[in-house]
């Protein structure tokens, strides 16, 4: 009797804890096809910089009424900024012929070129469109510093599927990684 009853304490409390399974989401393994040949050697990408409610591991969706509702049991597997900077230095370094790292610089001596990127709004809208805003500035003690807007789109195939809300920030940070090379 004492162990049926374990049994049925033990089987609700089984359940309970099934429900609250937190999923964590990674980029998948995308790549450019672009490829530029570039005036710098060396570009270190010393900092991005994305707004408040997009730096947390919740994953903000746009709801029609304009708000943006986030649900914690379903997060991105890195810190959203650091996963966007792995990203970009890693297609950077595809797409162009230049040596890019993030700061700190791991290789010797000093970048030719060091790139900072601020983004404004990075939204994965209602409409199922990821629309990415900002600047990004490149700053050269040899050549010519510069600051470039951007406005990147990439569509989200399905706006409840987790996995094509990520796979639609990649696309983006291809898409900046090679407006970024273009100009570089």
């Amino acid at each position: 009797m004492a162990m049926t009853r374990s049994l049925l304490l033990a089987l609700p409390l089984a359940l309970l804890a099934g429900c609250g399974q937190t999923l964590y989401f990674a980029p998948p393994p995308a790549q450019s096809d672009l490829r530029v040949a570039v005036g710098a050697e060396s570009v270190q990408i010393n900092r991005i910089s994305i707004p408040e409610y997009a730096i947390n591991q919740e994953i903000p969706i746009q709801q029609p009424d304009g708000s943006l509702s986030t649900d914690t049991d379903r997060l991105w597997a890195d810190l959203p900024d650091r996963a966007m900077l792995a990203s970009m230095v890693r297609n950077l370094n595809v797409i162009t012929d230049a040596q890019v790292a993030a700061e700190p610089w791991p290789l010797s001596g000093f970048p030719e070129i060091e790139l900072s990127i601020f983004v404004d709004d990075m939204i994965v809208q209602a409409n199922g469109v990821l629309r990415m805003t900002g600047t990004y500035a490149f700053k050269s003690e040899t050549g010519r510093d510069r600051i470039e807007p951007f406005l990147i789109t990439a569509p989200v195939a399905e706006v409840t599927s987790y996995t094509a809300i990520i796979a639609a920030h990649e696309a983006a940070w291809i898409k900046l990684s090679e407006q970024i090379a273009r100009v570089l």
